[in-house]
């Protein structure tokens, strides 16, 4: 019986796959990374400049609501089971 061959070999497939994997991980980690690391540095530098003050207004918040009776923190309706006892 004669075997099936592949017309390109394993190992050169399993060595595609793995360059192939190199560079996603190149394009979509190491780049941002290397893109982002110059704008770290310089929001760096403002955070020391001079601290940023934050006020909310209004400083109190209410909240008005009516209770629904149906909620999921009531406990559910217990029925009697019915059990046939003709047979």
């Amino acid at each position: 019986m004669t075997s099936y061959r592949t017309p390109m070999p394993r190992l050169t497939i399993g060595l595609a796959a793995i360059a192939l994997s190199a560079v996603t991980f190149g394009l979509t980690v190491m780049l941002p990374t290397s893109l982002y690391s110059q704008l770290n540095d310089a929001m760096l530098a403002a955070k020391r400049a001079a601290p940023i003050e934050v006020s909310i207004v209004p400083a109190q918040i209410t909240v008005t609501g009516e209770c629904d009776k149906n909620m999921a923190y009531e406990p559910a309706r217990r029925s009697i089971p019915v059990v046939d006892r003709s047979s």
